[in-house]
């Protein structure tokens, strides 16, 4: 060894067989190489230089130029160690970033760049058509409610409920038709032979009584007993009327099933409304979730371009000895690790899309798949909601509310069921007038059919228990308590709705902004790993958790505006606000410029 080490000496005196000798033999070797061939002459010399220390008992002042002339030798090791980390620095950092998510950037389209395109969805579903988002454009909330409102099942069922509810009404104004009624009756063959003739119109009158006027004609003879069916030769003109005068005068079943008819004619709006507010809100969740879905494709597929245009420079410094098998090795696990995440991602991006085909429908109302161009590169800016007036926005949210309306619609039905089971317990008491005119020669010889006869009177009855109207009243007002309580339940609901969709927009804000916050310094942190990594005092293991963590943190800003622009979406519809005005205001504040 000491020969060796005495010859490197020597050799390095000279400047011009230094360059000889020394730089083929650094070239040949990597920097580690390099950086053990230096450490371990240091200790060998120093080894040396103690032996002989303990040998002299004295300082090495003998040997002060050969001292020299070793760490001449180690300085010049140490600047080509020196210059090749340089090297490596700079061409570590030369290689191409992928781009980050800025927070708070204007949203946009970016297609995705996704190394296996994804393939075309075979299923019933549709491809997307030019008519309903043009391409290259972002798909917006407000076409996705568009449609729901558009396409939807359950909106238009509640549409065609208006149809089926004008045909009860109809069938309940059927009770006020007019009748014709009219008969021929003939007995050609018997000891009595004749012939009997009519035609009569009667009507149900609107407050219950009942109204009938007529001709009828009856010729030949007839049995004695049946003496009324006999007229004059010129026929019998009738004329009649009944009307209650207690039961079934102020309220009758009749009247009561218009009434109620009329009611559901009223419910349809609501009704409608009510599905709008439901569908709206489980398309607005199926929107977010599928832009969340989206960007975090995006992000992972950054993370694996990141890994593979890395592995590309490692690969080109490892051919040059400036980087390792070792981190070439672990660039490779990095990356079969992010593909995975990638297709996992990819899988969730799926289903995201074919559970948003159920709202996004084309013009002939079929599902319809979002085209993975018209993923926006961001969510929309938070709103500026201003401090809510809780007394004010539950008085609004009383009103606006379908539910609400829907609970007093029935407690009204309900309530003319009770009107008319009380009235029901009246005694029935009817007033009966008829008039009968005959015309023409008398049919018989003793002429017993008078000029005009006139007949009235009063007919009744009642049951003496009335157990079935008074059970009727009785059920009845237990049913409305019911619904009563149906309501201020709902009442409540409403109430707790409103603060929690209010609490959860104000603590996901506040999520939103504490995630880009974390974004911002967990991208700061990665520039600093990557910078001490090229620079050689960061272990590569390292800097790939400071990456993953980056993209954490930029999925936990999804996941939180995600869950902000769900709250708000709950917020609305517990206000009982228009989706698709909603979205359009949501939209128009997407497309301001971003303040700086």
């Amino acid at each position: 060894m000491w020969i060796v080490v005495c010859t490197c000496s020597l050799v390095l005196c000279s400047p011009s067989h230094a360059d000889a000798q020394t730089q083929p033999q650094a070239a040949g070797k990597t920097l580690d190489e390099l950086e053990a061939y230096l450490k371990a002459s240091r200790a060998e010399l120093g080894a040396r230089l103690s032996k002989e220390d303990q040998e002299a008992k004295t300082p090495p002042t003998v040997q002060q130029g050969e001292i020299s002339d070793g760490e001449k030798r180690f300085l010049e090791i140490e600047a080509i160690i020196n210059e090749r980390r340089l090297q490596r620095e700079r061409e570590l950092l030369e290689i191409p970033k992928t781009p980050e998510r800025v927070p708070g950037a204007p949203p946009g389209v970016t297609p995705l760049r996704i190394d296996d395109p994804l393939e075309p969805l075979p299923s019933t579903l549709p491809s997307p058509s030019s008519d309903a988002v043009a391409m290259g454009e972002a798909l917006l909330l407000s076409d996705v409610i568009a449609s729901t409102y558009r396409a939807y099942p359950e909106i238009e069922m509640a549409r065609l409920e208006a149809r089926v509810t004008g045909g009860q009404s109809t069938t309940a104004y059927g009770a006020y038709d007019t009748h014709l009624d009219y008969y021929s009756l003939n007995k050609p063959v018997g000891y009595y032979e004749n012939s009997r003739n009519g035609v009569s119109l009667s009507r149900q009158l609107w407050w219950g009584g009942y109204a009938s006027a007529g001709y009828r004609i009856g010729r030949g003879t007839f049995e004695p007993w049946y003496k009324e069916l006999q007229t004059n030769k010129g026929g019998e003109f009738h004329a009649g009327w009944v009307q209650p005068l207690l039961q079934g005068r102020a309220i009758d079943p009749y009247r009561v099933e218009l009434f109620q008819a009329n009611l559901n004619q009223q419910a349809v709006k609501p009704e409608i409304q009510q599905n709008i507010l439901s569908a709206s809100f489980d398309a607005s969740i199926a929107y977010w979730k599928w832009i969340e879905a989206g960007n975090v494709l995006l992000a992972q597929e950054r993370l694996l371009e990141l890994a593979v245009k890395r592995n590309d420079g490692l690969q080109k410094l490892l051919d040059r000895g400036l980087a390792t098998r070792q981190e070439l090795s672990i660039n490779a696990q990095a990356i079969s690790e992010r593909q995975l995440k990638v297709y996992e991602s990819r899988l969730k991006f799926r289903d995201a899309a074919f559970k948003l085909a159920i709202f996004l429908r084309d013009e002939a109302g079929n599902p319809m798949l979002a085209n993975p161009d018209w993923l926006p590169s961001d969510f929309p800016r938070l709103m500026e909601l201003p401090p809510m007036n809780f007394e004010e926005e539950f008085a609004g949210a009383q009103e606006r509310r379908p539910e609400l309306a829907l609970l007093n619609i029935e407690i009204q039905k309900l309530r003319w069921d009770v009107q008319l089971a009380q009235n029901q317990m009246l005694p029935n008491v009817d007033f009966i007038v008829r008039g009968v005119q005959n015309m023409g020669a008398p049919a018989t010889v003793i002429d017993d059919k008078g000029e005009f006869i006139l007949e009235s009177g009063l007919v009744g009855g009642v049951p003496i228990q009335r157990r079935k109207a008074r059970g009727k009243v009785e059920s009845t007002l237990a049913k409305i308590q019911q619904v009563e309580q149906k309501r201020w339940l709902q009442l409540n609901k409403i109430e707790v709705d409103l603060r929690a969709a209010r609490n959860a927009v104000d603590v996901f804000r506040d999520m939103v902004i504490r995630s880009e916050q974390l974004l911002r310094e967990t991208q700061q942190t990665l520039e600093y790993f990557r910078k001490d990594f090229a620079a050689g005092n960061r272990d590569f293991i390292f800097l790939l958790g400071q990456e993953a963590k980056a993209t954490e943190a930029e999925i936990k800003l999804l996941d939180s505006e995600r869950d902000y622009f769900i709250a708000l979406s709950s917020l609305q519809v517990t206000l009982g606000l228009d989706p698709l005005e909603q979205s359009l205001n949501l939209d128009a504040l997407a497309e301001q410029p971003v303040s700086k």
